[in-house]
């Protein structure tokens, strides 16, 4: 074998770059909607002192024409509502917050299994790829780039994954390709009630339905009242994506023959210590 080989060998050892590319978006993505999360809940906190500032100025400078007091009521009127959602945590915040750390998600899954498909071609091989039905015109009118896209869309529907709740539905869609795997109950709970809390608030306005709280007894929450979303609930659905997606690349890791038995065991481990154990204890 020539040197260049060997080197060539030594390079592709480990985890190739496209394995890895989607996990690194997400974790761009998820890392700026946690400071667009920081950063409006300092903008809010300082609307509540701008009515003053108005005042002073309108004092200084003499001025209490119509347009300073129609500023100032303004600024008055933005300084209450930036005053009630600090009284209250920022719920509205937090709620649109989930959606897109849900969102970003999902494309990481979509995005991923593209990807897979795109360059394992032995994953074309596996049964439920084998059994879709694609109308060849539809697949050939389909842009290059985007047609492991379309076949990864397809599977999901297939397999019904997307009519499944919390992680269920992204285990169904890797596990054809031996990217499944078993999860800490713990860490299933809490995407699952995470899944839960997204549609409350995508589908229901934020509003508790008898469905809701069959699905999250746990919660202690009150048919028809508006589902309040803590700074502590994002946390943990963000803690809880985070650890998920981190055993997912380990997964990967252990397709390439990393040892990955390290990471494995101290993020289990980190699992268990910072998700609660109320839901295990109230369906138990």
């Amino acid at each position: 074998m020539t040197k260049s080989k060997r080197a060539n060998r030594k390079k592709k050892k480990g985890t190739p770059a496209w394995a890895t590319a989607p996990f690194k978006q997400f974790l761009e993505d998820v890392e700026r909607l946690s400071h667009v999360v920081h950063l409006s809940a300092r903008g809010i906190s300082m609307l509540r002192g701008t009515p003053m500032i108005i005042e002073v100025l309108m004092k200084v400078e003499g001025d209490s024409s119509g347009s300073k007091k129609a500023q100032l009521d303004n600024a008055r009127k933005e300084a209450d509502l930036a005053q009630r959602e600090v009284d209250s945590g920022f719920p509205v915040l937090h709620a649109w917050a989930i959606i897109g750390l849900w969102a970003h998600l999902e494309s990481l899954i979509r995005v991923f299994v593209a990807s897979w498909l795109k360059h394992k071609r032995s994953s074309w091989q596996v049964d439920p790829i084998q059994r879709l039905r694609i109308k060849l015109g539809e697949y050939q009118s389909i842009p290059r780039e985007q047609k492991h896209a379309f076949v990864a869309e397809l599977l999901e529907k297939e397999l019904g994954a997307g009519l499944k709740c919390g992680v269920t539905r992204f285990e169904m869609l890797l596990e054809p390709f031996g990217l499944s795997g078993d999860l800490p109950e713990i860490l299933r709970r809490t995407i699952y009630e995470f899944g839960q809390v997204r549609n409350v608030i995508a589908h229901r306005g934020a509003k508790v339905d008898r469905q809701f709280i069959q699905a999250c007894p746990w919660l202690n929450v009150q048919i028809g009242t508006d589902l309040q979303v803590s700074a502590e609930m994002l946390r943990r659905y963000h803690f809880a994506a985070s650890a998920y997606i981190t055993l997912l690349l380990c997964r990967v890791g252990e397709k390439y023959r990393v040892d990955m038995s390290e990471i494995r065991i101290s993020t289990e481990k980190n699992i268990e210590n910072a998700l609660s154990n109320k839901a295990l204890e109230a369906t138990s």
